[in-house]
């Protein structure tokens, strides 16, 4: 090795711990990203495992199916290769399945009959005993399903020997779904049952069933997976003659693509307190330098060369670091393993480490070079070339800052970009360099002017002061490293305060009241249960559709059409954020409130109409229905009947006072049928229907004010005279109808550059005469094209056009605190009738994106960057305690020999850490917060990796933030005194010269 070799296992050898200091830098910077890198990966695995779990039971399945072959030998071939292509998708147990198409027993019940290979594991057997035999002229099946047992024809060969009910949703899943009111009857032996004689030719499904292997899904990764699915179904398409394969792929991938996306801000996160934790290493060092110094004078004094001393500088730097980097890669490494157990999914311990070092290794490389080219800089520095250290943080100041800049320049980076763009990744290390460096680079200016205006009586201040000002080395590094460390304690709570923001922005975006009732399965509307069960908090109905808004004669953009209460508006939640502009009642007065039809009131029961005239008489060939309304929107059709010289029909009990409000004409399908015929075969045009129809009014009232756009109407207090031509698909008769006023609508802004005056086109040449009040950046649970319209308003002049189309389909439900169910309207909605819709709730929905697996990691990563930061920042202010307390050794036992009292000087080198602290503390507040506000804009990344709606808005989160910086700030001051307290307690103060030995 060398004498300096020699000299630096002595230099290492003697006081370890200082050197150590930097050891503990560099493993924490190169532990972190590996943690990083394995948050990444593990969250990729919930993310997986979540996207499963949130499938339905049938769907988590990989089946691949076909018509069927009646040639045993080929089914033979088949069979084979549809089990060797799923073994390569499922280490899962795969169960060949057949499902013949619906069968009448002519007796008006249909049935299914199906057959499953592992049906003994599939079904509980409720009375006789499971299906044994099954051959060409008799097959065992068990009867499965609601509804009465078929009468099976007895030459069919079909016996039933037991009932049950099926217990796993792998039999019969997915393509193979008979639906939950078929009445089922299962054999056991798939491939015999399609031997039956008596079904030949009947056509049915054959597949093979096997459950997703969310193992196997893991391993690979999905991209690869969807791959191999993508060969396997074009290798068995290519064996088996029109075989599908279904497997879940996109599923999957729409998680993937989130955890992907995510990846690089668990990276710019991790990257961030790596290089925290490399400025460690920068103060570590500074608390070195002086030693060094010593030692290197000594060895030129023994004639040892430049290129020498600067050999042992790398040294000593090298084996600090290369110490470090085996502790930062065991931490990391013991990390990972401990992830990787806690997580179902996630790679094995080993996988996962090899795995997440190979991801941080550009990383690790980096930090290992800087960390060694910082402590040999610092340590070679010449101490008579300081004015070229000031230009050179002058210069990397200006180089990070100008960076910054140069990145949010670009503008918001998209979900897409966001894990690949290295400039957006390296920005929170830009903007926290730049302002360690101008809190550096200022500090002295600053503390000079501070003392020149300090009290005389604050002696232990003033030596804290002085001190700092005339060995600034230490104390602006220290300074410059606490600025960075209390930005990345503020950026991580103010960015964990931004997304927890922006998933409560989401969840009012998709649900903007409390709960939000759409139609069911069943085609339940919400509206008609609320008339008969009415919500214990106020609930407004809301009418939804399509239109077509004209960018030139041929060519339209597509717009989603929203009706609701004005009075709801000011209800919404989150108005500021969600919507982005104006507000819930200054929209509510632009939109106005409507007034619905006047119509006629009827009550429930017959109503009748007397025909004055109808010429011709077309009662045979018309269809006429008669609409009656209520107040909150509900709407139904009757079928008119002519009898008698009587329009007659029956008006239904609604729960609630309704109004005649339309009347609607259309050619019957028989007339229109025959007709078309005519035209075809006889090669001539037939002519439309048309003629007049007179109708007098229910007992009471008058058809003053009805009208019409698609017939001439005369409407008088005694008589409703319609001259029709059926030329259109209907013909509307509404009150009001030809005079109604275009509707006032609030629309995005692309739509509102068109013009004040907008055409809303309905298809089939219809369309809604609109005046736009206003325009909106957005508005819940619509899409980037919209139009916002009073409900009633709306409704009208949809059922201008088609009586119907205005009628509401969805509620919002609202209480008193926006947004948070009270217990009453919980239980309601989830009570009976309110279990026949869909209900959404706003804190559901809330709490789902924070439970989410990828919102869960960002914010677990966020918490252990502030953890560092915290932590490494009080180091290096006890270090600076330390550092002042040695290098000043001898001024302090002047100090005290010349009478200044012993606690005097512990308090001045308390007050040297909180000269640091405090302008530490305010530049990096601003630091955090300025960073906070430049990733949530442009990283446009969601809590849960999805691209925001609405956009992120920043966030500070002050309590979280103000009580971590207050107890952090408390904590490490007292840390600081009590260290300092303990000082100068020894007779005589140590000699620098005597480490040298």
């Amino acid at each position: 090795m060398g004498a300096v070799g020699d000299v630096t296992l002595a230099r290492l050898r003697h006081r370890p711990g200082r050197w150590l200091l930097v050891a503990a830098g560099v493993a924490l910077a190169l532990a972190l990203p590996v943690v990083s890198a394995a948050t990444a990966r593990v969250v990729a695995a919930r993310a997986l495992s979540t996207a499963v779990d949130a499938l339905p039971p049938g769907d988590r399945t990989v089946i691949a199916a076909y018509g069927g072959s009646q040639d045993p030998a080929q089914e033979a071939r088949d069979d084979a290769a549809v089990r060797a292509g799923l073994a390569r998708l499922t280490s899962r147990p795969v169960v060949q399945q057949m499902l013949f198409g619906e069968i009448s027993d002519g007796t008006g019940t249909t049935y299914r009959l199906a057959a499953s290979d592992g049906l003994d594991q599939q079904v509980r057997v409720t009375s006789g005993r499971l299906p044994a035999s099954c051959t060409p002229e008799r097959c065992e099946v068990l009867l499965a399903g609601p509804g009465p047992a078929p009468h099976l024809d007895p030459s069919l060969g079909l016996v039933v020997v037991g009932t049950g009910v099926r217990t796993d949703p792998l039999l019969l899943p997915g393509t193979f779904d008979p639906g939950p009111a078929a009445v089922l009857l299962l054999g056991s032996d798939a491939t015999a049952l399609q031997r039956l004689h008596a079904l030949a030719q009947f056509p049915r499904g054959v597949g093979w069933v096997g459950e997703l292997d969310p193992t196997r899904v893991a391993a690979l990764g999905v991209p690869a997976y969807a791959d191999l699915s993508r060969q396997v179904s074009d290798d068995l398409s290519l064996h088996v003659r029109a075989l599908t394969l279904a497997v879940p792929d996109d599923a999957l991938l729409r998680e993937d693509a989130r955890a992907s996306a995510s990846r690089g801000r668990f990276a710019l996160l991790g990257g961030t307190s790596a290089v925290l934790a490399l400025g460690f290493v920068l103060v570590a060092a500074v608390g070195l330098r002086r030693e060094h110094v010593e030692v290197a004078a000594l060895l030129r004094r023994r004639g040892a060369s430049p290129w020498a001393v600067a050999r042992f500088a790398l040294l000593v730097a090298a084996a600090a670091v290369l110490t470090g980097v085996v502790a930062g890669a065991a931490l990391g490494a013991a990390v990972a393993w401990l992830t990787a157990q806690s997580t179902p999914l996630a790679p094995p311990g080993p996988a996962l480490v090899a795995a997440s070092l190979g991801d941080a290794l550009p990383w690790l490389l980096l930090l290992v070079v800087l960390a060694v080219a910082l402590t040999t800089a610092t340590l070679l520095w010449p101490s008579t070339r300081e004015s070229t250290a000031w230009h050179t943080v002058e210069l990397a100041a200006a180089a990070c800052a100008g960076a910054a800049l140069l990145v949010a320049a670009r503008g918001a980076v998209g979900i897409a970009t966001v894990g690949g763009d290295p400039l957006s990744v390296a920005l929170p290390v830009l903007v926290l360099a730049a302002a360690a460096l101008v809190a550096a680079r200022v500090w002295i200016p600053l503390a000079r002017t501070g003392s020149r205006h300090l009290p005389s009586r604050a002696v232990a201040l003033r030596l804290a002061a002085a001190s700092g000002v005339h060995r600034p080395l230490r104390t602006v590094v220290t300074v410059g490293f606490v600025t960075a460390a209390v930005g990345s304690v503020v950026f991580a709570g103010a960015y964990r305060a931004t997304l927890q923001a922006g998933s409560a922005d989401t969840a009012a975006f998709d649900v903007p009241t409390a709960a939000r009732l759409t139609v069911g399965s069943q085609g339940t509307v919400p509206v008609d249960l609320e008339a008969v069960s009415p919500l214990p908090t106020p609930a407004y109905s809301v009418v939804r559709g399509v239109a077509g808004v004209r960018t030139s004669a041929t060519s339209a953009d597509a717009v989603s059409l929203l009706g609701i209460d004005a009075r709801a508006l000011p209800s919404l939640s989150r108005w500021d954020r969600s919507v982005g502009a104006s507000s819930g009642a200054a929209v509510a007065t632009e939109l106005g409130s409507g007034t619905a039809a006047e119509g006629i009131a009827v009550t429930p029961g017959p109503l009748r109409l007397p025909v004055v005239a109808w010429s011709p008489d077309d009662s045979g060939n018309v269809d006429v229905v008669a609409w009656v309304s209520t107040a909150d929107g509900r709407e139904r059709g009757i079928p008119m009947t002519t009898h008698g010289g009587v329009l007659q029909g029956t008006v239904p009990d609604l729960g609630a006072p309704v109004r005649l409000t339309a009347f609607t004409m259309r050619e019957s399908t028989m007339s229109l049928t025959h007709r078309l015929h005519r035209s075809g075969e006889g090669g001539t045009n037939a002519a439309e229907l048309s003629g007049r129809l007179v109708v007098g009014p229910p007992a009471g009232a008058s058809w003053v004010a009805w009208s019409s756009k698609s017939a001439q109407v005369t409407a008088t207090a005694t008589s409703l005279t319609i001259d029709y031509t059926l030329s259109g698909p209907l013909v509307v008769v509404r009150p009001g109808l030809a005079d109604r006023a275009p509707v006032r609508v609030v629309t995005d802004e692309t739509t509102a550059s068109r013009g004040t005056s907008l055409r809303l086109d309905l298809g089939g040449g219809e369309s809604v005469s609109a005046v736009v009040v206003g325009s909106l950046p957005r508005f819940p649970t619509l899409g980037p094209r919209f139009v916002l319209a009073d409900r009633t308003s709306l409704a009208e002049a949809l059922d201008d056009h088609g009586p119907g189309a205005g009628a509401p389909r969805e509620l919002w439900a609202v209480t008193d605190d926006a947004g948070t169910l009270v217990p009453g309207l919980r239980t309601a909605l989830t009570s009976a009738p309110y279990d026949q819709v869909v209900v959404s709730t706003q804190a559901d929905a809330r709490a789902a994106l924070e439970n989410d697996a990828v919102a869960q990691g960002a914010a677990a990563l966020l918490l252990t960057a502030a953890g560092v930061s915290l932590v490494v920042a009080l180091l290096s202010l006890v270090l600076l305690v330390l550092g002042e307390r040695r290098d000043d050794a001898g001024q302090l036992f002047a100090q005290e020999s010349d009478g200044v009292a012993t606690s005097t000087l512990r308090r001045s080198l308390w007050w040297r850490a909180a000269a640091v602290a405090v302008p530490g503390l305010v530049m990096g507040t601003a630091a955090g917060l300025l960073l906070a506000r430049s990733v949530s804009t442009l990283v446009a990344l969601s809590a849960s990796g999805t691209a925001p709606t609405p956009p992120l808005l920043p966030a500070v989160g002050v309590t979280w933030t103000t009580v971590v910086l207050v107890v952090g700030a408390v904590v490490a001051l007292a840390v600081c005194a009590a260290v300092a307290g303990r000082m100068l307690r020894a007779s005589w103060p140590e000699r620098p010269e005597q480490d040298l030995r």
